[in-house]
């Protein structure tokens, strides 16, 4: 693997990356309602009530076949992050 002393430099010194790539780190479902301290049906309820989107959806295979392959949405952490923050003060996060 070749790696370009020049394009690591200018990578390195984008202003707050760790924060960027830590904010946009995905999430599945479970570990955004673990991230929350939520059961995961309250996770899913958040989402049906449209209070967090996926930012993507991936393929998952079980096995071998294609048969076994179901589409999982990802969340970014700072969406997750945002909802007991302020994104819903009626909510009693304790």
């Amino acid at each position: 693997m070749l790696i370009n002393p020049a394009q690591v430099a200018a990578v390195c010194g984008i202003e707050g990356l760790a924060q960027q790539l830590v904010a946009e780190a995905p999430l599945g479902p479970d570990q955004a309602a673990a991230r929350l301290g939520v059961r995961r049906v309250d996770f899913d309820y958040m989402r049906d009530l449209l209070w967090v989107r996926p930012a993507e959806r991936r393929e998952v295979r079980f096995g071998t076949s294609r048969a076994g392959a179901v589409m999982v949405p990802l969340f970014t952490t700072a969406s997750v992050d945002a909802l007991p923050g302020g994104a819903h003060p009626e909510v009693d996060w304790e």
